[in-house]
């Protein structure tokens, strides 16, 4: 779209140049034409006026001065024109409309709603980010831009044997995926649920899905990882909670083998942190579930959390699974601290997000015990209503798909916007830097050879035979010579590791961050700008990729101030304007089905201090762990207060999240 807009205002310039060359050749060749030997009479139906204004304007056109004029305005016209159809073509021109006033949205059917959603964001991608994405070096928001059509999805991730799969047949109501203490499953499988038939596809298949594809950027991680990626469509029981429409992703256990120090590119045969950072954006819901076992953070889960999980805090929960295989308080204080203490390495913030506690229902007893689950020391009735809370959460993935899509756009926008703006700084302070060091070069080049110069002509103002000596030979001269070259070569070694210094210390992540703070000064003088910061750090590393593939700085892209102020408005209003589509197209809040309400229209507790109290929601308020263990008589009377107060509470059921088809 923006290629052809420049296109066309080339050709409109040209047709213009061509007009004005035409005109001002025709003006020549009549003012300079050659004059007839007999005036030539004017025809008689030519009024004398006619005549008199025709022979004045052409006895001007005879003088220089007049054609010089006519030039200069024919130049000036054309560039105020061109300089229009420049200024227009910056100038975004939707496709739809903003208006503050949605009440005319009330009416529209969802079918339009999402039509309009879908080509507000297609559009703003094509015209604002593509053409900066395409002149950055490597693409890097190549494969973070909206496909449709696309579904909502759930990414399950984890260390092998934290319950993962046995969470995903509980949700789906039959045995779908082997479970089992030792690692059971090597690959990626998407699960969804099936009106009709069942279905099976492998990995090059599912690159062709015609409801989903995004799919087919998968191919781009290699054939390898297309042999460990499947999709299965099942036909459940009635009463299965997982709704249609909606995708599970089981990924294979987090592990690391002893003595084994390759990466997990190598490890595995393709990049997981990568595969694992794509699902991660474009899932809607993300849980990291850990086992009381191995509560600990292993190598794969450190990369994961680190690089995959960077930036998506609001939409992943941290889960400690299998709390039943735990005997008694004190064995539930040790895990759950141990895990605290393995995030607080491995999240540099002051705050860790908060651990849901909860474990899957079997039949019969647990692995290695001798007695029944009921009988075990811990409030499992408090584990078992934060394990609906979870299911809660993952059946209102549906809820937050379309939200979390602007999310997404808004989040590679303001991404755009500050790699933009880091290129262009490195890009200025590198040719700076060429321009002082050449400069100084240049000076020290030129001053022995005027002083060589000078000397040469003062010895032959006082007579002398130009540094000759009496046998006739100019060795004087040669030295000299000889001297001023050796120091050019010097100076140019000099100039050459100057420069080479200026890169090892301004594209060094310390030189990167000074940068940084100069760019944004002027926000940092009344504001921390943590979220710039914490922004910063997932563009970061995009920038130093960007800097390893270039010979050299100065051959960054130039991202135009108009491009900026482009990004700027869209954020400013678009983004609104698409919030509100969003909140349109939302479906009702779920409502859990087969099961009690009392964990869908109450939250379930959380552990503080020693009391149990009303949680927020998982995703909305994840910002705080309370691991203090609570005994078991004041969760259930937690529990039987919150069980009160769910009577007045009414949870509405949408139509979407049924649990068989209409």
């Amino acid at each position: 779209m923006e290629f052809q807009g420049r296109l066309r205002h080339r050709r409109r310039w040209g047709v213009w140049l061509c007009g004005a060359s035409c005109l001002f050749v025709s003006a020549t060749n009549f003012a300079f034409r050659k004059k007839p030997k007999e005036p030539l009479e004017a025809p008689e139906e030519i009024p004398p006026v006619v005549v008199e204004v025709e022979h004045m304007i052409w006895s001007l056109l005879k003088e220089p001065q007049v054609l010089a004029a006519l030039g200069i305005a024919v130049v000036l016209l054309l560039s105020w024109c061109r300089h229009r159809s420049v200024q227009a073509s910056r100038r975004l021109r939707r496709p739809y409309q903003l208006t503050e006033d949605l009440s005319s949205l009330k009416d529209a059917d969802l079918a339009s709603l999402q039509k309009q959603l879908e080509t507000a964001i297609l559009w703003l991608q094509e015209t604002v980010l593509l053409p900066i994405d395409r002149r950055l070096p490597g693409r890097p928001f190549e494969f973070d831009l909206a496909i449709f059509p696309c579904k909502p999805t759930v990414l399950m991730i984890g260390n092998h044997s934290s319950g993962k799969s046995t969470f995903i047949n509980r949700m789906m109501g039959v045995q779908v995926q082997e479970t089992g203490v030792a690692p059971t499953d090597d690959g990626f499988t998407i699960l969804e649920r099936s009106e009709e038939f069942e279905q099976f596809e492998d990995g090059p298949t599912i690159t062709g899905c015609a409801e989903n594809k995004a799919f087919r950027e998968l191919q781009r991680f290699g054939r390898s990882f297309l042999g460990h990626c499947r999709r299965k469509k099942m036909v459940l029981p009635k009463d299965a909670e997982l709704p249609y429409g909606l995708q599970l992703v089981d990924t294979p256990g987090m592990i690391d083998l002893p003595g084994n120090n390759q990466t997990s590119s190598k490890a595995r045969g393709y990049n997981f942190v990568e595969v694992v950072r794509w699902w991660a954006k474009r899932s809607d819901l993300i849980l990291l579930l850990f086992d009381p076992d191995k509560p600990g953070t292993t190598g794969e889960t450190l990369e994961v959390l680190t690089k995959s999980l960077a930036g998506l805090d609001h939409k992943f929960l941290v889960v400690l699974n299998k709390v039943d295989q735990l005997d008694n308080n004190v064995d539930f204080a040790r895990a759950f601290g141990t895990l605290g203490w393995a995030l607080s390495k491995v999240i540099p913030q002051k705050d860790i997000p908060m651990v849901w506690t909860m474990y899957n229902e079997r039949n019969g007893p647990r692995n290695g015990s001798k007695r029944p689950p009921h009988e075990n020391e811990l409030p499992l009735e408090a584990f078992a209503a934060n394990r609906n809370a979870v299911v809660r959460e993952v059946l209102r993935a549906k809820v937050r798909h379309w939200d979390n899509i602007v999310t997404a756009l808004e989040e590679c926008l303001r991404q755009c916007d500050m790699l933009s703006r880091m290129c262009n700084m490195v890009r200025e302070n590198a040719q700076q830097q060429i321009c002082k060091a050449w400069r100084g070069a240049g000076i020290m080049l030129t001053l022995p050879w005027l002083l060589v110069a000078f000397l040469w002509r003062g010895d032959l103002l006082m007579g002398g035979s130009g540094w000759q000596t009496e046998e006739g030979g100019n060795s004087f001269m040669i030295q000299a010579f000889v001297l001023c070259c050796l120091l050019c070569l010097i100076v140019l070694g000099l100039t050459l590791e100057q420069l080479r210094q200026f890169d090892r210390i301004q594209l060094s992540r310390a030189g990167l961050e000074t940068m940084f703070e100069t760019v944004y000064h002027h926000i940092f003088i009344h504001t921390g700008g943590e979220d710039l910061r914490v922004r910063w750090a997932t563009v970061r590393p995009l920038l130093e990729a960007m800097l390893k593939s270039v010979k050299n700085p100065t051959q960054l892209p130039v991202i135009e101030p108009w491009e900026l102020t482009r990004i700027h408005d869209v954020l400013e209003q678009d983004i609104w304007y698409l919030r509100q589509l969003a909140k349109r197209l939302r479906p009702l809040e779920p409502k859990m089905p087969g099961t009690d309400p009392l964990p869908t229209s109450a939250p379930a507790p959380r552990f503080r201090g020693g009391s149990a109290e009303s949680s927020p929601s998982p995703t909305g308020q994840g910002q705080a762990m309370h691991g203090s263990l609570a005994t078991h008589g004041s969760l259930a009377e937690a529990a039987k207060v919150q069980h009160e107060k769910s009577k007045d509470d009414k949870v509405s059921s949408s139509s979407a999240f049924l649990v068989s088809p209409s």
